[in-house]
């Protein structure tokens, strides 16, 4: 399951393992799961539902009721492999900047390593996409890369959550390069001048509390101004979190991002009515009639030519879906979903 996502920094969210045994008090994805879980305790005596020796559960399909209705979170907040979803990220052909696991921590002490090499193997299956991980358990990182088995390919980023000053003992852990910290919710100032702590960090995210604890953790003015202090002090792209919380008392907009995580500009749809490609007759009182002296058709032997098509009235103010000059259509860049 890939979801179009309002997270500044990430495209979508891809979750094949689900579930957390962490218990944050600010952790929004454990209530979600309460949320979509349905009737656990029915959904956790199903066979659709696999436990695994470590007390784990595993899925090979979508869980389903009674009803036929999928349920999301069938273990309710308790890790779970929905290894039906490593396929999800082949059928987005268009590259984009992926989050993965941003409801479980992939790198948790009790998730198996098993599951980490599958979801690690789907990726370099899928190498157009960037795939950004967080952890509250960076040590992981380490083990992994100690294996061999820590992906070094420059489209994996690895991240870690910081939001106390002891925190700060994390970053030693991640690895040497493609590295970031989240500093969310923030809950503190970060330190005393933790800006020598970032040697070997390549971004930095943070942004307020939003959830329903956003009353009892407002962000203060002094702690922003300390982390951006930081990053311009260490030379490191920041990104601030777009929020009502923290606009309250930065209204600065920082969205900064390394140069290989940057945002897609998106192009103007071409307009008919200016392009050199598009010829008008008039046809009295009805108006113009526009065509399109390079659409794309097909002969009689079903290979690709050029031909002249009328465009339907409704599109002469934009382009039609067909048209050859949409950065969707052009060659290498079409997406199939």
């Amino acid at each position: 399951m890939m979801n179009k996502t309002e997270i500044d920094w990430c495209d979508f969210t891809w979750n094949p393992v689900t579930g957390c045994r962490r218990n944050c008090p600010y952790c929004y994805a454990r209530k979600m799961a309460t949320r979509f879980q349905g009737d656990a305790r029915l959904n956790l005596s199903s066979p659709q539902l696999r436990k695994t020796s470590g007390g784990l559960y595993e899925l090979d399909a979508p869980f389903r009721s009674d009803e036929g209705t999928i349920i999301p979170f069938p273990a309710g907040f308790e890790p779970t492999f929905h290894r039906y979803r490593l396929k999800d990220i082949y059928r987005k052909k268009k590259p984009a900047r992926i989050f993965v696991c941003s409801v479980a921590d992939l790198f948790a002490p009790d998730i198996p390593a098993e599951w980490i090499a599958e979801v690690f193997d789907a990726c370099r299956n899928a190498p157009w996409h960037k795939y950004l991980f967080l952890t509250k358990f960076p040590k992981r990182y380490k083990q992994l890369e100690a294996d061999g088995t820590l992906p070094a390919e420059d489209n994996f980023w690895f991240g870690t959550t910081v939001t106390l000053g002891p925190e700060l003992d994390r970053l030693k852990d991640l690895p040497d390069a493609n590295t970031f910290i989240s500093i969310e919710p923030i809950l503190s100032r970060i330190g005393l001048d933790f800006s020598d702590a970032l040697h070997n960090v390549d971004w930095i995210i943070a942004g307020a509390e939003t959830g329903n604890q956003r009353q009892k953790t407002k962000p203060e003015a002094s702690w922003i101004a300390h982390i951006v202090a930081a990053a311009k002090k260490a030379d490191i792209p920041l990104l601030l979190k777009h929020s009502d919380e923290l606009a309250a008392v930065w209204p600065e907009d920082i969205q900064q991002f390394p140069a290989s995580l940057a945002p897609e500009q998106d192009e103007p749809i071409p307009h008919c009515k200016s392009c050199p490609y598009a010829k008008s007759e008039h046809q009295g009182r009805r108006g113009d009639k526009y065509s399109c002296t390079i659409a794309p058709s097909l002969d009689e032997d079903m290979n690709a030519v050029i031909r002249t098509r009328h465009i339907l009235g409704r599109y002469t103010r934009s382009s039609p879906p067909w048209c050859p000059l949409r950065k969707e259509n052009r060659a290498g860049e079409e997406e199939h979903e």
